[in-house]
């Protein structure tokens, strides 16, 4: 009896074992750039940066603009030529409509130091706001995917934020 329900269990447990469908939608893009960087700081055997919001653009379910407010404040270590950061992202938002959205994302930044070159770059988002139109971004935690942008670009990278859901 024992070996029939630990079976009988065992075959509940097959549709969960192989994962979930989920569906990935794209909700916004921002291209941002930061102001200087160059004079980190220690914390806890860790380097940490402050890099200012000073310019930047959003597109998506709204259009809109980065204020010049927050930053990224990245703890980072360096081993082999690459820094290891823990990106920290306070970042405000304001569409075209007048709507102020503030943004929090975590994540990492894996940087080949002497190519710039971004080997992961990887953050979770949340948002609030007090805007009725966009309030549902209150209950959304996005997904982020990002990269630097060219050099001679007008924005320095990009974060592109998907919201995750289960099929």
């Amino acid at each position: 009896m024992k070996k029939l329900l630990l079976v009988f269990v065992w075959v509940l447990s097959i549709p969960f074992s192989f994962g979930q469908n989920i569906i990935g939608e794209k909700v916004l893009t921002i291209k941002a750039s930061t102001g200087d960087y160059s004079k980190p700081g220690n914390f806890l055997n860790l380097q940490t940066l402050y890099a200012p919001y000073v310019d930047g653009k959003v597109n998506g379910i709204f259009d809109g603009k980065v204020l010049p407010i927050g930053g990224d404040m990245p703890d980072y270590y360096e081993k082999n030529g690459m820094w290891f950061m823990e990106l920290d992202i306070d970042m405000i938002l304001l569409t075209d409509e007048n709507e102020k959205i503030y943004c929090k994302a975590t994540g990492v930044l894996n940087l080949e130091l002497d190519t710039f070159k971004a080997q992961k770059f990887q953050t979770q988002w949340r948002f609030r706001t007090s805007s009725e139109k966009y309030s549902f971004l209150n209950e959304l935690m996005g997904v982020g995917f990002g990269k630097f942008l060219p050099e001679g670009s007008k924005y320095g990278l990009q974060h592109d934020i998907y919201k995750i859901t289960k099929s």
